[in-house]
């Protein structure tokens, strides 16, 4: 992976870092609490720390030689004696000293003895939540360790002891607690917190194989993005996409229509015959058809949809048709026309309202158990020419591509193939298992287009400002000719003449008025 996906991944799984820095901020603090820290090494210690130093001494020897010796005898009897500041006898000692309540396991594991590098001088510390106490116990431990140094390094017939410790710095009264401080602690909590989420963050980038955005999926196909269709909650409960609206979603989907008038087959020609597929099911593919065949209507095109699911039929449940059509298409359609049964332009039903335009619809027509086997046949082939005799654009819904090879057999059929591909459903696998599929095929893959995709309010907001500006510009010139909406031309002469404008209806679009009456869908007889 490249820098950039590595920060598309910090930013799809912010939230984990952000929670994984605030738990390492919060043990941080916790760290600090009495009731916490005793359980933790003195790394992290909150006690205060009292520290006294001890001088161990030999004998004065009589010459230089003796006086080196001395001093290594010193210095090896320094670690020897840090061993005694901790050991049972000076805890238990100091603890009758001080009549302390402390046992002696507890007074031995605040005892701290370090013996100063290459001198003979031993620091004894001791910790305590109270800073009077840690200097109280510091000095106790170090007389009882003086004592006990006396004792065990005098020899029994008596004289004087071989060596010997004296303190030379009493304990000192610690005025901050020792370990490290609150905002270290926190401070290192989260950056602590921020690695482990960074961490779970690429882990979960890794293993996540969903499709996020344009980006991934161009380099999950190989293949240029067409187009983005928005998730939008309001085209779940209409048949057709609101082109008269101006939302966001229509003029994805107009741009959708432009781009694939650029996108040519192998051939070198404009594909007519679509086919509308997905690598998996739930991922748009009859929304995406019936909204692009209606905004070809827009355009002034002929338009037929082709429910190419022959063992699921659904696009009929999803127009505005009557119970009569209905039942129809369940009886005639693509599976009756591809067995030959009837000519194909017999089943199709047109003038189905499609926003302020019609468009025509060939249905499934009744189940069938081996579509492949039908799509196999040559008059398969006939049945789609003879839909792009009748119609400027066909427009077929297709089944998945991973559960049956329908789609794949639809596809090869047809001019060009556009694949979709669901935002944060489809997998970077998947969609490339489809494309091989459809390559193995030879199947023309026009694009793919990206739905259920991810928009801002920022991006609304902005298409909202610019649909509010064109509205205000359009009206501003309808003020400027006096209210009567006329436009003016150059004649090419040097005089102007003028247009009387059209309220209803685009000039030459072959469009219906928008107020205008819709005929109703009928069947072809």
């Amino acid at each position: 992976m490249d820098i950039k996906e590595y920060f598309r991944i910090f930013r799809r799984f912010w939230w984990i870092i952000l929670v994984c820095a605030l738990i390492g901020g919060g043990l941080g603090y916790a760290t600090s609490l009495s009731a916490v820290n005793k359980y933790l090494p003195s790394f992290f210690s909150n006690d205060y720390v009292s520290t006294a130093t001890l001088f161990v001494a030999t004998q004065n020897g009589s010459s230089v030689a003796e006086a080196y010796q001395n001093n290594l005898f010193s210095q090896e009897r320094v670690v020897s004696y840090a061993a005694l500041a901790t050991s049972e006898q000076v805890a238990a000692r100091t603890i009758d000293q001080l009549k302390s309540p402390l046992s002696v396991g507890e007074l031995r594991s605040r005892i701290t003895a370090t013996p100063q590098p290459k001198t003979v001088l031993l620091d004894i510390s001791v910790k305590d939540p109270d800073p009077a106490q840690a200097q109280t116990y510091a000095n106790a431990v170090a007389d009882s360790l003086v004592g006990l140094v006396a004792e065990l390094e005098t020899s029994r017939r008596g004289g004087s002891p071989a060596a010997g410790a004296v303190v030379v710095d009493d304990a000192n009264y610690p005025t901050s607690p020792g370990g490290l401080g609150l905002a270290t602690r926190i401070g290192l909590g989260v950056a602590a917190g921020l690695i482990l989420g960074l961490l779970l963050a690429v882990i979960f980038g890794v293993l996540d194989k969903r499709l996020r955005g344009r980006e991934t999926v161009e380099s999950a196909s190989d293949s240029a993005v067409l187009g983005g269709l928005p998730a939008d909650s309001a085209r779940a409960h209409v048949a057709v996409a609101d082109f008269d609206a101006d939302g966001l979603y229509a003029e994805r989907v107009r741009e959708l229509r432009t781009n694939l008038r650029f996108a040519t087959t192998s051939r070198g020609g404009q594909a007519r015959v679509i086919a509308v597929t997905s690598p998996s099911a739930e991922e748009g593919r009859t929304t995406v058809a019936i909204d692009l065949a209606a905004a070809l209507a827009e355009t002034g095109r002929s338009v037929v949809v082709v429910d190419g699911s022959l063992r699921h039929a659904g696009l009929t449940e999803v127009l505005p048709l009557s119970d009569a059509l209905r039942r129809s298409a369940g009886e005639r359609g693509l599976s009756t026309a591809l067995a030959g049964e009837h000519d194909v332009a017999d089943g199709v039903i047109r003038n189905v309202p499609a926003g302020q335009h019609t468009i025509a619809v060939l249905p499934a027509g009744p189940r069938v158990a081996r579509p492949a086997e039908l799509w196999a046949t040559d008059h398969a082939q006939a049945v789609l020419q003879r839909l792009s005799e009748n119609f400027d654009f066909v427009i077929v819904d297709t089944p998945p591509l991973d559960a049956y090879y329908d789609g794949v057999a639809i596809a090869a059929l047809a001019d060009g193939a556009l694949v979709l591909a669901r935002i944060r459903q489809t997998t970077a696998t998947a969609l490339r298992r489809a494309l091989q599929k459809l390559a193995t095929a030879d199947v023309d893959v026009l694009g793919t287009v990206v739905t259920f995709e991810q928009v801002g309010p920022l991006a609304k907001r902005r298409h909202d400002r610019q649909v509010h500006r064109d509205d205000a510009g359009a009206d501003a010139h309808a003020a400027d000719e006096g209210g009567t909406g006329a436009a003016h031309r150059d004649a090419g002469d040097g005089d102007t003449q003028t247009i009387p404008a059209v309220k209803d209806g685009l000039v030459g679009s072959g469009s219906p008025s928008r107020r205008g009456r819709r005929a109703a869908p009928e069947e072809s007889q």
